[in-house]
């Protein structure tokens, strides 16, 4: 029988590679279901007798927004905007770009803006400031985590489901590199060591 030790070395290395990298698991998805049940609760009492419109912030608030307008019982409209600042960075942001947010039709209109984490304040800082020249009714805010660090942020968000340690996190929507936003926990790498 002949040996292929280099092959063997090569699939051993690919393999290493190719390793799901070790997390922490900061936040369970039966926590995440909890809490968005109550939420939605305290949703549909502000909104009963309001013309709700749900503006998520893209992509990272996915997850929850899917998950909480399942469990919202009055009226709403859905829209969007995208707000991009770690892209393939990775684990730094750089730069925060907004899009598609031009054909809202929000004039009038109670807000509840969704986005996934709360760290400088600057992305919701600069969405609600473009969503206000729409002339909408009112804006309130919602996030799925604010990080547990004294930042520069004039406010907090109205409605925050979790506190966390200040970690890099991924799951349930947030990615890195694009990548592990179908994890159904909120996690971060072990020894906050980014695999690659």
């Amino acid at each position: 029988m002949k040996k292929y030790p280099f092959f063997i070395f090569l699939l051993f290395t690919f393999s290493a590679f190719c390793k799901a990298p070790e997390m922490d698991t900061l936040i369970s998805s039966e926590e995440i279901k909890l809490k968005i049940k109550e939420y939605a609760e305290l949703i549909n009492q502000e909104y009963q007798d309001k013309n709700l419109t749900i503006v998520m912030i893209m992509k990272g608030c996915i997850c929850v927004t899917a998950d909480l307008i399942r469990e919202i019982n009055v009226p709403f409209t859905l829209e969007f905007v995208q707000a991009k600042s770690y892209g393939h960075n990775g684990m730094h942001a750089g730069d925060l770009s907004l899009l598609y947010d031009k054909d809202l039709d929000i004039e009038g209109k109670d807000l509840l803006v969704i986005d996934d984490i709360f760290e400088t304040g600057n992305t919701m800082k600069k969405v609600c400031n473009r969503l206000m020249q729409r002339n909408p009714k009112s804006i309130k805010t919602l996030v799925l985590l604010v990080k547990e660090i004294e930042r520069k942020a004039s406010y907090r968000p109205d409605y925050v489901l979790f506190d966390i340690p200040d970690r890099f996190v991924l799951g349930y929507g947030l990615d890195y590199k694009e990548l592990f936003r179908g994890l159904p926990d909120i996690c971060a790498f072990k020894n906050d060591v980014a695999p690659f």
